[in-house]
């Protein structure tokens, strides 16, 4: 078990450091009114989608830390926070999915990073950092919606990504076998006839009267 918790860790880096590296070397290429893609909401956000609460939380968590080092100057923490909370709010709503939930990834991507962006501002403001709110409320809403929107257009490469890094080995027969209770004997075809029939011999027999 240890060794495939830190295969998937391990996966998990690797999908952050690419999305990292991808948003700060074309971010700015990417923007459209000031605003570029938040890669590092939308991996937390995938990892909820993709394998559930915890999965969100904690890669939520280590997405946000990796913004706060590289692209954020607000208190360190605050986007690992924010990030933390929309991933496993979005693994909790994954859960009562049904269908194609490939298809889904989109529409819960852009909620989402909606969520994230929210719950950013407003940790963001009751912490103190009030120039966050200072571009006002038209300004915030239309943050929401670019970002929304960036998160549903790469919504399905971020869900196949984080399903692979996220994604449980298959358990293999040797697997199996290893994990069964040792002390459940199996006993050969011959044994288990023989123990049968001796059962059946002493088996007592009803009184007729």
């Amino acid at each position: 078990m240890t060794g495939q918790w830190a295969k998937r860790a391990g996966k998990v880096v690797i999908v952050l450091a690419f999305a990292i590296l991808v948003e700060t070397s074309f971010g700015n290429d990417l923007r459209v009114h000031e605003v570029a893609p938040d890669f590092m909401l939308l991996l937390a956000v995938s990892a909820g989608f993709s394998a559930g609460p915890d999965a969100g939380a904690v890669v939520g968590f280590a997405s946000g830390l990796v913004a706060d080092l590289f692209l954020q100057n607000t208190p360190f923490g605050l986007s690992a926070l924010a990030y933390s909370l929309a991933g496993f709010a979005v693994g909790w709503m994954a859960a009562y999915m049904a269908g194609q939930r490939l298809l889904l990834a989109p529409f819960a991507a852009a909620a989402g990073t909606v969520m994230g962006v929210t719950l950013f501002v407003v940790i963001g403001y009751v912490v103190g950092e009030q120039q966050l709110v200072a571009p006002g409320k038209r300004w915030l809403v239309e943050l929401a919606l670019i970002e929304a929107l960036y998160a549903a257009v790469f919504a399905l490469p971020a869900a196949v990504l984080m399903g692979w890094a996220l994604r449980r080995p298959a358990m293999t027969s040797a697997t199996l076998a290893a994990a069964a209770p040792s002390s459940v004997v199996e006993l050969p075809p011959r044994r288990r006839q023989a123990s049968l029939r001796s059962r059946r011999r002493h088996r007592p027999r009803a009184r007729v009267r």
